[in-house]
Formats: C-alpha cells, sequence, structure tokens
C-alpha cells in the first residue's frame, strides 16, 4: 500500500497512527515538517496478513520520489485533510494513480478532530465528486484523526477487506525487483530495499544486477521487519547481497534472476491530464518510471496533436538507456520538471524505428496495444512480434523479446489450429515465421527464378541459395537455415528443381530465337577472328553495344558458348574451342613423345604464341586434369595420355 495526498494533509502521522512507525527518520524531514523521502512501514492486519507500506512526500517538488514510491503499488491510500479538502497535490497524485494503472483506494479524511460533522460530510461529497469518473469511484472514504485516534479501526478493517481484491501475482514469472535504498548495516554488509515487481526470489540464490550484469547473492531477505526465505511478486522487501558495495550503487538499478536488456526507444500509449498543455508531433518531456528519470523525446504516430485528456500512440526517445518491459507504466512531466503532463503504458520495448507514419505501421500498433494491455494471450504477443519483425525468428530469440519461456511459446503455436504460424524444427533450432509472411517469401524466390530466366533465357541453370538470401535480407543463421527449409517446400510443391548448386522453375527451358542465334553466331565469329591472340572485353563490349547488347546480356551469350563448348575461360580470359583444341592436341603428342615434359618457353615456341595465350591455354589443361606443372616443366598425366589423339 502507498500513500498519496497534498503535502501537510497528514499521511505520515496517519501511518504512524497505523503502525506506531515513523517513516520521517532523515534530520531535513524532522526540521521541516514534510516527507522529502521514501518512507517505509508495514502494518499486520486483524486477518492475520501483513502489508507493506510506502509514504510518499506530497510536496509538487518531490513528484519524482513520489513516482518511484507509487511504481509497484497495489492499493492507495489516498489522504485528504478534512479542513482543506482537495488541493493541487491531491489531483496531481490522484492522475499518477489512475496513469500506473492503481485500482484499489481507501480515502482517509484525515483530521477529522478538526471540524464537525457537517463540514466533514461536505469533504466526503468533494472527494465523491472528484472520484465519479475515474476507476476509483467506488474507493470507500471514511474520516480519521492521527491524534485522537478516531477511525483508524475502522480503516484498519477496510484495508484488511480492500486486500482482498487485489489480484494473485503471477510467482512463476522472471524475478524483478526496483531498488529504491540502500544501505549497509554493521555485521550484514550491504542492504537494498525495494519492491518486488515480478516472480519470487529465496534466500541462497544468485541474481543479477541490473544494468552492468554482476552477479551478487541473497545472503537473507526480510519482509516487513521479518526474517523469511522468500520474496513474492507485490512484496516490499529487504536483501542482504554479498558481493554488492553502497558505492557500487546507482540510481535506478534492478536485481532479476536473468540478463534484461537496455532499451533507448520504446512504443508506448500516451494520455495527457488536464493541465492546458498539448503535444506537437516532436516535444521533449521528463520520463519517469520507478526509480529512473531522464530526458526523453516523444514521436506522436496516430496524432499530429495530442490534447488534454486525449490518448495517442507514441515512439519514444530516451536520452540514456534503462532496463524496462512491456506493460511497464511510466509518468511525464515538463522539461522544467514542475507540471505532470501525463503517462502511460509501454506496449513495446524494442521496437523498430518509425519514420513513416504508414496506414499499415497505425494497424500494427494498434494490435500490439490490443495484445500488450487488454489480452492475456500468449499467442497473440507471439504472433505480433513475428509480424513486426516480419522475418523468421528463432524461439529463443522470441522468448528474449517477449519475456516468457520457449517450451510456453512452442506449446502455444504447436496448439494453434488456425495455422497462422508455421514451425520449423531443424537440428540446431525451432523457427516461427507468420504464415502470410512465408506466402511472401515463396512468391518472392519463384518470382527472382522467373526474372533471372527472362534476363538469361540462354542459361539452363538458376539462381544460387545465397543470392536468395541475400535479396530477401535472410543472411542471419536463422534466415538462412529457415531458407533451406522454404527452398525444400517449393521444391516438393513441384515449382523448382535443382541444377548444379543452382534452382530454376521447373518447366524452363531454353529457347532461342533466330535473333539470338544470329547475335550468337556474330559474337562467336568476332572470337574466332583474334585467333592466338586474346580477346579484349573493351573491344567486345564497344562492338556488342552497337548492336544493342548490354553487357549483362553479352556476359549471358558468353557463359552459353561455355556451356555448349565452343569457348574455354580461364580466369577471366577466354578462347574459341577452335584455338583451345587443337593446341592441346599439339601438346599432348609433344609431351607423350618427352618423358622428362617441358617448360613454357618450349610451349610458346611449340604453340607459336604469346606468353599470356600460353598461359591461358597450360591454366585451361591443368585444370581438365590432362597435364601438371609440379616445377617448371610441364608433364602429361594418365588421363591426357588417353585424350591425345597421334595423327
Amino acid at each position: 500500500m502507498g500513500t498519496a495526498g497534498h503535502v501537510d494533509h497528514g499521511k505520515t502521522a496517519l501511518i504512524k497512527a497505523l503502525t506506531d512507525i515513523d517513516c520521517d527518520t532523515h534530520k531535513e524531514e524532522k526540521e521541516r515538517g514534510i516527507t522529502i523521502n521514501l518512507g517505509f512501514s508495514h502494518l499486520d492486519l486483524p486477518s492475520g496478513e501483513s502489508i507493506g507500506i510506502v509514504d510518499v512526500p506530497g510536496h509538487k517538488d518531490f513528484i519524482k520520489t513520489m513516482v518511484a514510491g507509487a511504481f509497484g503499488i497495489d492499493i492507495i491510500l489516498l489522504v485528504i485533510a478534512a479542513d482543506s479538502g482537495v488541493m493541487p497535490q491531491t489531483i496531481e497524485h490522484l492522475n499518477i494513480i489512475k496513469m500506473l494503472g492503481i485500482k484499489n483506494a481507501i480515502v482517509a479524511l484525515n483530521k477529522a478532530d478538526l471540524v464537525d460533522e457537517e463540514t466533514l460530510e461536505l469533504a466526503k461529497e468533494e472527494v465523491q465528486e472528484l472520484l465519479k469518473n475515474t476507476g476509483l469511484k467506488n474507493a470507500p472514504i471514511v474520516g480519521v484523526s492521527s491524534i485522537n485516534k478516531k477511525g483508524i479501526n475502522e480503516l484498519i478493517q477496510l484495508i484488511d477487506k480492500q486486500i482482498l481484491n487485489i489480484p494473485e501475482k503471477n510467482k512463476d514469472d522472471f524475478f524483478r525487483m526496483t531498488i529504491d535504498r540502500i544501505f549497509s548495516a554493521k555485521g550484514f554488509g550491504s542492504i537494498v530495499t525495494g519492491s518486488v515487481l515480478n516472480g519470487m526470489i529465496q534466500s541462497g540464490k544468485e541474481v543479477i544486477l541490473l544494468p552492468d550484469f554482476n552477479k551478487v547473492k541473497i545472503r537473507s531477505i526480510q519482509r516487513h521487519g521479518q526474517s523469511v526465505e522468500k520474496a513474492f511478486s507485490g512484496d516490499r522487501a529487504a536483501l542482504n547481497l554479498t558481493g554488492f558495495k553502497v558505492d557500487d550503487f546507482k540510481r535506478g538499478m534492478i536485481l532479476s534472476d536473468r540478463k534484461i536488456d537496455e532499451t533507448q526507444m520504446i512504443d508506448a500509449t500516451l494520455s495527457l491530464f488536464e493541465n492546458d498543455i498539448q503535444l506537437e508531433l516532436w516535444t521533449n518531456v521528463i520520463f519517469l518510471t520507478g526509480t529512473f528519470e531522464c530526458l526523453t523525446k516523444i514521436h506522436l504516430l496516430d496524432k499530429d496533436v495530442l490534447n488534454n485528456n486525449e490518448t495517442a500512440i507514441v515512439q519514444i526517445l530516451l536520452e540514456k538507456p534503462y532496463i524496462l518491459l512491456n506493460k511497464d507504466k511510466f509518468i511525464i512531466r515538463n522539461t522544467s520538471n514542475d507540471i505532470t503532463l501525463g503517462g502511460g503504458t509501454i506496449i513495446d520495448v524494442d521496437p523498430l524505428h518509425h519514420k513513416r507514419r504508414t496506414p499499415k505501421l497505425m494497424k500494427t500498433l494498434t494490435e500490439f496495444v490490443e495484445a500488450t494491455l487488454n489480452s492475456d494471450k500468449l499467442f497473440d504477443l507471439i504472433k505480433l512480434e513475428l509480424k513486426k519483425e516480419n522475418k523468421p525468428l528463432a524461439v529463443g530469440e522470441i522468448s528474449n523479446k517477449i519475456k516468457k519461456p520457449v517450451d510456453d511459446i512452442l506449446k502455444e503455436c504447436e496448439n494453434d489450429d488456425s495455422n497462422s504460424i508455421i514451425i520449423y524444427k531443424s537440428s540446431d533450432k525451432e523457427i516461427l515465421i507468420i504464415n502470410s509472411t512465408e506466402v511472401d517469401y515463396y512468391n518472392k524466390i519463384v518470382e527472382i527464378i522467373k526474372q533471372w530466366h527472362e534476363k538469361n533465357p540462354l542459361l539452363e541453370e538458376g539462381v544460387d541459395t545465397m543470392a536468395f538470401a541475400g535479396k530477401l535480407g535472410l543472411n542471419s543463421k536463422t534466415g538462412k537455415i529457415y531458407l533451406e527449409e522454404l527452398i525444400k517446400k517449393i521444391n516438393n510443391d513441384g515449382i523448382i528443381r535443382k541444377i548444379g548448386n543452382t534452382w530454376a522453375l521447373k518447366d524452363y527451358s531454353v529457347t532461342i530465337d533466330s535473333k539470338m542465334m544470329e547475335q550468337l553466331n556474330w559474337l562467336e565469329k568476332i572470337i574466332l577472328s583474334y585467333e592466338m591472340e586474346l580477346p579484349l572485353n573493351s573491344e567486345i563490349e564497344s562492338q556488342a553495344k552497337a548492336k544493342n547488347i548490354s553487357k549483362d546480356k553479352l556476359k549471358m551469350m558468353l557463359k552459353y558458348l561455355t556451356k555448349t563448348n565452343k569457348l574455354y575461360f580461364h580466369e577471366g580470359d577466354y578462347l574459341h574451342s577452335k584455338i583451345v583444341d587443337p593446341c592441346r592436341n599439339i601438346l599432348l603428342i609433344e609431351l607423350k613423345k618427352k618423358e622428362k615434359g617441358i617448360n613454357e618457353k618450349e610451349l610458346r615456341l611449340l604453340l607459336n604464341c604469346t606468353k599470356k595465350v600460353c598461359q591461358v591455354l597450360l591454366g585451361i589443361y591443368i585444370n581438365e586434369g590432362f597435364v601438371s606443372k609440379k616445377t617448371f616443366y610441364i608433364h602429361i598425366t594418365e588421363k591426357g595420355k588417353k585424350k591425345c589423339k597421334v595423327k
């Protein structure tokens, strides 16, 4: 339970009357008579339950401390002085309470000893009017006095009854706790206190201090002043840690049982309070959540202007990184930090950078809001994460993003009857993809092959698998595994066939029209005209351009002539077969006669060719396996002897 209300309305005095614990422990608080820091106490209830209490400051200068205290609270004790009524910080605190999603409240009309019954009744009516359009409209109201203890027992009974409305927390979730205080105790070492936001922790366990990822061990746990073995979600807890010093502490630190990455960009819903201030498309504000505070830039996504009492979907760019999770609440204040503007809920801690506000983006973001805030279905969250990324994801990646166990995610997808998510299980990992995304990839692969055939009508082979990976953005390990599975599926569907290391359409065959045949004959004639010289690419490209043959088409034609054994290629150079084949036979006949072999100079004289042509010919013959050259001498191989044709 947390307190809320205007400064000097007696929150701390009321807590002392309830618990006999004074939450103002600092010298400055005593001197000024106001709460500056968070105060902590607990109340043992008649039912046997025990409730932790966070006493927050009411002064406007300490709103960020109030937000830190209210983060993780289940029930609010809204304290309003009966003799003063509703005041500015009453309304500001109430707005923050609503924005943080706290739905359980009790209103204590404090200082009831200073007013008569009629004034007390008027104060109750004022509170009812204040709450009538809020989720706290049914909150019980009780007049109390911290001085003469009037109404204190009734308030305790109401608290005992009200906690029955607090839903059970998920204790199987992962552990997360904000740290709001740290101190050293003689003989114990470092002690941290905070609110357990998720899961459960027990003494003796190792946890991670975030964002530094340092491991610390829990020596012991206290809850409400009593030593316990475990602390659960919703508890106020004090943890005695080993491996952590007071000097290591930085405001905003979190304890968790797992690593959680920081983020500097989030998508969220944002609502403005009634304060005559509107937000433009881009606005700088101060962002508060738990014990974290930083300057922030807000980008409106579904509106051009956000007015009072309106809600928008926004992208928030934090000035410094912090650890946040979906569904976390936040508050924003103006950059002067003197007006609380509004607040909201995080819907995505790992969003894409939204540069264009397209209708498709708005649809996806609206679905994100629904799935994150209004749906408890894990399947919806999985589906939306896949839709957002619009690519295949390993189950482990999704687990890290939505903070749910891998087994739960797989089970959820396997039990889905809609088949909207496809599962691929390789020996390495399980991969998920949205059905509609796979249809897009499927069609794109077929279209890529089709376009390849259109550009390369002379080539029987198709597209290499790695080329698909580059064109479709599937270069990651997960992407490559998925691509292999998808190609296998398209092949099994009878749409494509494998040729060498490439994929072609199953019904595709090379066809050569008369115009193409004329161009091929022209190219072959040009290459032959070089005789025992290497054709120059620049010259051939120039002549091809004059005949309206592009570079790409020329490459295809050269490739076709090679596949039809009209050309031989070696390291970018090429020669016509009518040059290569006779020279090969001349060389093999000579080598068969000379057991010791011949050198390159002798080869040039034998073939009457230049040094460059000699090297190209020799490279071709070595690659064919007909000759070998281990030192300076060229020798015939057994394969060459069989190939040799003696005239």
